[in-house]
């Protein structure tokens, strides 16, 4: 067929932005220890207990865990089969791929071909390098330019021979037969069979290396191909779901054909494949009287009524999104889901697959439409980029619900006060790069706090400007950062150093007073102390003065370890609170003053009782007013074990029980544990020793 005319803007060329992926052949699973009190920064180490479904089911606070945990075991999986970009593919530029596809239910063999198309960008070239499975998958004839030709496979890699040599700006049109049974990884296969009820489920999952155990491509993320057909044959009565539109169907009463053609630039690990006897549920987006996009549900027959709540909410979600980061990328296209056996969900480009349907579990994936598929990480190095943008589109989900109280209220949830920087140094530890508490939780925050810094207009406008300049490509942190600076205007290389590369969060220690004023009204002082050992932090902090005659906000520019600042007032103030509106991931301290900051009083946690215990304590603690509370209890790692409380509680004294298990029901081990109450920005610990 001839090459799709595709008007789209060409998907960046970038295969040096994954170069650094070439040390991390290796998969560590070694856990970072923390400090007692402290979360883990590797809470989404794929060796811990898979977390419970049936909480997703429930609608937790946090999903990120869930999430987390799951997209480890799939990269994981993808390390063993990685191999680096050759230096022969970083020759060529992917324009299109064309996928057909044949499984055999009965045998396992998948037989299938693929032609690309790409452009010479450093010619002259003989052969193309694409990544296949040799140890699973076999070539079996290979093509260019409608030529037969020949093929060498091993490594990893099939090295096509081109019928002559391409110069630079010219395009190759290469295609390969291929069949094979997939592999299973450190998880399972990427692409496989499952049986479902009466029914065999096949279904691909590929982030982020393993497109290439069951389809040959150039399995480089950075390099997305312009567009790509999916043509699928199954036996009669499956429904097969994939990118972009579908422009084939046909169930002869033996076997059903189905084509999908995604006609923006795709990643090859967002290229999918979802087949069963589905039941499609369909709705539409209307987002003007004149424009619409269709969503197009895959289920199992007996999940459509469990599911139809939270389907009926994704337009709402969309027209949420939309409203703050500008039209879905693929609104021309659809949106959809498609039920599967994997857990979590992965964001595959216009039709999200799913092994559960919590509300904001939904809302993350549906987010990753645009932070991940649209506008793609150019590595792992700044997975923050995908996971964290998807975390802040739960905030921004429950702000189209709550309003902004909602919004804080979210966000709070994900405090993490622990070690580690957001951006991923380490690239061989899966454990480091899908941290629940840094890639999605601090992530989030780094987000909720930037909109602040810069104000709502040029917040909402810099996160449209970064994604126009990165539409079907590939970023990184500098490349959001440039957006935000050029919108704002402010140079943010303090608050990207501090809060991307940095570690911790700052402690503030307050202390006020106040006096008649020489010109009158009365001068309130607020001395603002910085208290933590590590770095210092640069940041705009609101203050909130309440008087007899009213309130008064304003603003200060927080820059060193200690500093003096002076607010008039027209009458005596009852008090001061520093950022009150809890903008800011802090702890505060107030030694004196008119008034403490609330958050500082009154939070109190009882040592455990009995303790030691030999499986159940009673814990008792006190908040000074209504929040968002956790208590946690956590392991000698630093790693939660058990959550006992979560969520909005009112002032005054409350009572939880531990009966000295873990979120999944088991019995814990004999040892040190301790209990963790996170409220307002601070935290309380206490020791408790479990025994036999």
């Amino acid at each position: 067929m001839p090459l799709p005319n595709t008007p789209r803007p060409r998907a960046a060329f970038a295969a040096g932005y994954w170069n650094p992926l070439l040390a991390a052949l290796a998969v560590l699973m070694s856990v970072t220890a923390a400090r007692p009190g402290d979360a883990s920064p590797v809470n989404g180490a794929p060796d811990r207990p898979a977390p419970v479904l049936s909480d997703i089911a429930n609608d937790p606070a946090d999903v990120s865990d869930y999430l987390s945990y799951w997209q480890a075991r799939a990269y994981a999986r993808s390390m063993a089969n990685f191999t680096p970009v050759t230096l022969n593919q970083q020759t060529f530029d992917v324009r299109y791929y064309d996928l057909d596809l044949h499984p055999n239910l009965a045998s396992r063999v998948l037989t299938g071909s693929v032609r690309m198309i790409a452009t010479v960008v450093s010619g002259p070239i003989t052969s193309v390098d694409l990544d296949l499975d040799n140890a699973n998958m076999v070539c079996d004839a290979t093509t260019s330019a409608g030529i037969s030709t020949t093929f060498a496979q091993g490594g990893g890699i099939l090295t096509v021979q081109l019928d002559r040599a391409y110069n630079t700006g010219e395009d190759v049109n290469v295609a390969v037969n291929y069949h094979g049974i997939p592999g299973a990884g450190a998880f399972t296969a990427a692409f496989s069979d499952t049986l479902q009820g009466a029914y065999r489920l096949v279904a691909s999952l590929s982030e982020p290396y393993d497109a290439r155990t069951w389809w040959p491509c150039k399995d480089d993320p950075s390099d997305k191909a312009d567009s790509a057909d999916v043509r699928m044959t199954m036996p009669t009565g499956y429904i097969t779901a994939s990118n972009g539109v579908r422009t084939f169907n046909l169930d002869n009463g033996t076997t059903a054909v189905t084509r999908w053609h995604e006609r923006h630039p795709i990643a090859t690990y967002l290229i999918s494949v979802a087949s069963y006897p589905y039941s499609v549920v369909t709705d539409w987006y209307r987002p003007t009287p004149t424009d619409s996009t269709e969503l197009r549900f895959y289920l199992y027959p007996g999940s459509v009524a469990s599911t139809a709540a939270v389907h009926a909410k994704v337009k709402l979600m969309l027209a949420a999104y939309e409203a703050k980061f500008g039209d879905y990328p693929f609104r021309d296209e659809k949106y959809g889901h498609a039920q599967f056996q994997w857990g979590g969900g992965m964001e595959h480009q216009t039709c999200t697959s799913l092994g559960s349907f919590g509300e904001y579990t939904v809302a993350h994936e549906l987010g990753h439409q645009w932070w991940g598929d649209a506008a793609t990480c150019a590595d792992f190095h700044h997975i923050w980029i995908n996971e964290g943008f998807a975390t802040f589109c739960e905030f921004i989900w429950a702000e189209a619900n709550g309003g902004i109280a909602a919004f804080h209220t979210r966000m709070n949830s994900y405090a993490y006060y622990g070690s580690g920087s957001i951006y991923v140094p380490d690239l061989s530890n899966v454990n480091r790069i899908f941290s629940t508490n840094l890639s999605y939780h601090k992530a989030g925050w780094v987000l909720g706090m930037l909109r602040h810094v810069m104000g709502d207009s040029n917040f909402f406008l810099a996160m449209r400007t970064y994604l126009q300049q990165h539409y079907y490509g590939a970023a990184t942190t500098e490349d959001f950062r440039a957006a935000c600076e050029q919108v704002s205007g402010l140079d943010l290389a303090q608050y990207f150093q501090q809060w991307i590369y940095g570690e911790y969060y700052p402690q503030y220690k307050t202390s006020t007073g106040y006096q008649a004023g020489p010109g009158g009204g009365y001068d309130v002082t607020l001395q603002l102390q910085q208290i933590q050992t590590w770095q210092l932090f640069k940041m705009p902090l609101d203050v909130r003065i309440v008087t007899g005659s009213g309130t008064f906000n304003f603003v200060v520019q927080d820059s060193t370890a200690l500093q003096l600042f002076t607010f008039n007032v027209p009458s005596p103030p009852t008090s001061v609170t520093l950022d009150p509106d809890q903008w800011v991931l802090k702890s505060v301290t107030t030694v004196t003053g008119v008034e403490a900051p609330a958050a500082s009083r009154g939070l109190e946690l009882a040592v455990p009782s009995p303790n030691p215990t030999r499986g159940e304590a009673a814990i008792t603690f006190s908040t000074p007013r209504a929040g968002a509370a956790n208590v946690d209890v956590i392991d000698a790692s630093g790693r939660r074990v058990s959550r006992l409380q979560q969520g909005i509680i009112a002032a005054g004294e409350h009572h939880v029980t531990w009966s000295g298990r873990g979120d999944n029901g088991v019995a814990l081990k004999p040892g040190v544990y301790w209990v963790r109450l996170a409220f307002g920005g601070e935290q309380r610990s206490r020791r408790i020793a479990l025994l036999n």
